[in-house]
């Protein structure tokens, strides 16, 4: 987005000199000339006014949040005043992406995610095995919903042209992320080893988060390097190196990358994000925020059942697949999304968009499900998971990523609400099932009752997900 020059008429609105001395359409609303300031350039190389209306809702625009601001009924309404109200230029030519390094930037995700998982080992040496699983789960439950919340609000004011506010927000929000982990360390009057992993933990989640969002893998793979090599050499000669000069180690490693992270959103902002930002804003940010928190409790529902029972965590290995396929899952759905752009470029006969829309889906699911088990089969020999609970959750968590894979295509579609739903309905699924296992009346476990949830979750999706997909506004 090109840099921004405002002015302000008397009554304190901003326009762009440009729209405004030329004469065009002298009946426009002073409340869009912002707006066209800020997507000038896409309103005029649209080819027609439903691409700017998907645009706007790329952007974070609603029906709700046009009508409060704009005064228009919908999305598209408004969509055609811009149209309407500036004039047509042929497009610039777009920079070509290397599809290949693409690949290989979202596939190293996965990476990422997964390198926490050597920290672990030491830590659980360090803190005890329940303190340090306990530490996990807090840390993953708060940083996947406080990441999910700060990325989508920094996203928006990117759509909208506050690039450098973008930056000062997620600068705040890092800071009070640490202060919320803080409070809970507090109110659980937690030990210091419980604190210090939960704030640490939450530091690793937010920075990450940023880095990859501005496309900074390598900086997370320098700060985060010293830590993944102190952790492995503990796995393989841990009376060594010891357990707590190995936590130190992780520990500098997770503030480094806090620190780039910092760095990363050096800039000035001639405006405070917190004024930019409407309450129309916070409030489409909670589902996305509750996602997150959903998809952690999913996934850390096995090591929650181990620190309540006190029982051994190394069913909890079965996860590593899950985690380490999500670069994977960004790959695959950004090709289903070209592929898409390729269809509707190549036909207008709504028949044949809906003949071929879930044979693409369906194929471009498969080539991840084939990804995931290739790596559930890799995790299951190298940890030697030969066990019948361990076999049921990587079963489990193989279900599980594919409903992820269906969930993260909802999402970029906004309906974050039919995901949430699913969530809720399979979460109900396994608490119930696993209650009935718990009193007798099925002879299940409960590895067995997260199976099911997790196959309820999966199927309930993609039948909330077919028709979803062949609408044709979520392409264009």
């Amino acid at each position: 987005m090109s840099q921004r020059t405002e002015f302000y008429d008397d009554r304190g609105v901003a326009v762009l000199p440009s729209y405004t001395r030329t004469g065009r359409q002298p009946g426009l609303s002073n409340r869009l000339a912002p707006l066209i300031q800020h997507l000038g350039p896409v309103i005029e190389t649209a080819v027609d006014a439903q691409q700017i209306a998907a645009v706007l809702e790329a952007h974070g625009y609603n029906d709700r949040m046009v009508l409060e601001r704009y005064g228009y009924p919908n999305v598209f309404e408004l969509a055609e005043a811009l149209y309407r109200a500036v004039p047509r230029k042929p497009a610039a030519t777009k920079r070509k992406i290397n599809p290949l390094s693409e690949t290989l930037r979202e596939l190293s995700h996965g990476l990422f995610y997964g390198m926490p998982g050597l920290f672990f080992p030491a830590v659980f040496a360090w803190a005890g095995s329940q303190e340090a699983t306990l530490g996990l789960i807090l840390s993953a439950v708060l940083g996947w919903s406080w990441s999910q919340g700060m990325i989508r609000l920094a996203y928006v004011l990117m759509g909208r042209g506050f690039a450098p506010e973008a930056r000062v927000l997620l600068r705040s929000m890092l800071f009070m992320g640490l202060g919320l982990a803080t409070l809970i360390a507090v109110l659980l009057q937690a030990s210091p080893a419980l604190a210090a992993l939960l704030v640490l933990q939450m530091a690793y989640h937010m920075a990450s988060s940023i880095l990859l969002l501005y496309k900074q893998e390598m900086w997370l793979l320098l700060t985060a390097l010293p830590g993944v090599i102190s952790g492995a050499g503990f796995l393989l000669f841990p009376e060594l190196l010891g357990a707590a000069p190995t936590v130190l180690v992780m520990m500098v490693a997770v503030l480094l990358s806090f620190t780039a992270a910092l760095i990363t959103l050096r800039t000035k902002a001639n405006h405070s994000p917190w004024k930019i930002l409407q309450k129309t804003d916070w409030l489409d940010a909670i589902p996305l925020m509750l996602y997150g928190f959903l998809s952690a409790v999913f996934v850390f529902l096995n090591p929650f059942w181990h620190w309540i029972t006190g029982t051994s965590i190394a069913a909890g290995l079965a996860v590593v697949p899950l985690v380490l396929s999500m670069g994977g899952l960004e790959w695959q759905l950004r090709v289903f999304l070209h592929r898409m752009s390729l269809l509707l470029a190549s036909t207008s006969d709504m028949r044949v968009f809906a003949r071929n829309v879930n044979r693409i889906f369906l194929s471009v699911l498969a080539s991840y499900a084939m990804l995931l088990l290739a790596l559930s089969l890799l995790v299951r020999a190298f940890f030697n998971l030969n066990s019948m609970e361990t076999q049921i959750f990587l079963i489990a968590n193989f279900l599980l990523g594919l409903g992820f894979f269906v969930a993260f295509t909802l999402t970029t579609m906004n309906r974050t609400v039919r995901v949430l739903l699913g969530m809720l309905l399979a979460l109900m699924v396994y608490a119930a099932v696993f209650a009935l296992s718990l009193q007798g009346v099925l002879p299940l476990d409960g590895s067995l009752s997260y199976l099911i949830g997790c196959g309820f979750f999966t199927i309930y999706l993609l039948l909330a997900a077919l028709p979803v997909l062949r609408e044709l506004r979520n392409y264009q």
